[in-house]
């Protein structure tokens, strides 16, 4: 079992990488002082979990980068067909790819989004992005409701899974665990879920004999994720979060993180305990400065509460396709900050939240 006293690339690795290299260079790639025999019955004695240390070892002990261009990331997100989300309400939106997917020409998507919503599920829909959505709650609070899903429910124009926050988080858990489904006794039997969500079954428990409702596995093809920092190699930190990332990535077959800040690993490691999600579990990593926007980052900077007025106004108004046309399309993600007001209002929105 290798033993990470440090990660690739550090002093004592790659000296040891080196010390490997050198020894088969001197062995021409064989056991070096062993005669045929010997080496036969070595081989022989070898089992499929005795794994030599240099053969765990990289080819090359530097680690990789995982950072990808925003443009790349919207491309791979288009090209799937589930897609998971974190965040809350208005809070830690993965924005900045969903404008990105919408660029690339998403289409015909099943979104999982988190047990509460708001733009970051409105706004797919107003582009054309979602055939299917699990639905607990998309809304703006406050602000009122989320136009484009009530005008798709109303036109029977968006597949709805009636899922409550429950069937949702419980379902990537599932996932997450390779379970086949989550069972549940007694809590849907009082509300009206058992005959709105078709994806709900009753099974049999084996032990007490029982019925007990069954939630399917929630897995999805892609998971993005808004962080406010982020190594190159995939450690993120989402400084807000609801607990459900972890869960969302291990169902995921992708994971991309947009991150607010590209930071050093010792920026990482110094408050380990605020890191989200390991690199191990990230795919993809893009830098995207405010990239939440027009939802809040957590700790970084307030909510645009006036753009999410105006989305709510032309949205309303029937102008979904002008808002997606003037702020998404065509524009880059510089492009867009500078048509959201720039460097006045962003360096504004992140006043709001100094202490």
């Amino acid at each position: 079992m290798l033993n990470y006293r440090k990660p690739f690339g550090g002093t004592l690795v790659r000296r040891r990488h080196q010390q490997i290299v050198q020894r088969r260079e001197r062995a021409g790639n064989g056991h070096a002082g062993m005669d045929n025999s010997q080496r036969a019955k070595m081989e022989e004695t070898r089992h499929s979990f005795m794994i030599p240390l240099e053969d765990q070892l990289p080819a090359d002990p530097n680690r990789r980068s995982k950072i990808i261009s925003l443009d790349e990331a919207g491309r791979i997100i288009a090209s799937k067909r589930t897609l998971s989300l974190a965040g809350s309400h208005s809070a830690d939106g993965a924005m900045s790819l969903l404008r990105a997917a919408i660029r690339a020409g998403a289409s015909g998507m099943t979104m999982i989004p988190p047990v509460t919503a708001s733009i970051a599920a409105d706004l797919p829909i107003a582009a054309g992005m979602l055939k299917k959505l699990y639905l607990s709650y998309v809304g703006f609070e406050y602000l009122g409701m989320a136009p484009a899903f009530r005008q798709a429910a109303r036109d029977h124009t968006l597949e709805i899974v009636e899922a409550d926050e429950p069937f949702i988080i419980l379902g990537t858990q599932a996932a997450a665990g390779g379970r086949p489904f989550a069972p549940v006794q007694y809590l849907y039997e009082a509300i009206s879920a058992k005959s709105l969500n078709p994806e709900l079954k009753k099974v049999v428990d084996p032990f007490s004999g029982r019925e007990v409702y069954a939630i399917p596995p929630l897995k999805s093809d892609v998971f993005i994720m808004h962080a406010q920092v982020a190594d190159a190699y995939g450690n993120a930190q989402c400084w807000g979060g609801t607990g459900q990332e972890r869960d969302k990535a291990k169902a995921a077959d992708i994971v991309i993180v947009q991150a607010d800040e590209i930071v050093g690993p010792d920026v990482i490691t110094k408050d380990p305990v605020k890191t989200t999600i390991p690199g191990l579990w990230v795919d993809y990593v893009v830098h995207a400065p405010f990239g939440a926007h027009p939802t809040f980052s957590s700790g970084h900077y307030a909510l645009d509460e006036d753009h999410l007025k105006l989305y709510l106004s032309m949205v309303g108004d029937g102008k979904g396709q002008q808002y997606v046309e003037e702020f998404i399309l065509g524009l880059d993600h510089f492009e867009y900050l500078e048509k959201v007001g720039g460097l006045r209002k962003l360096t504004q929105l992140r006043r709001m939240l100094a202490v």
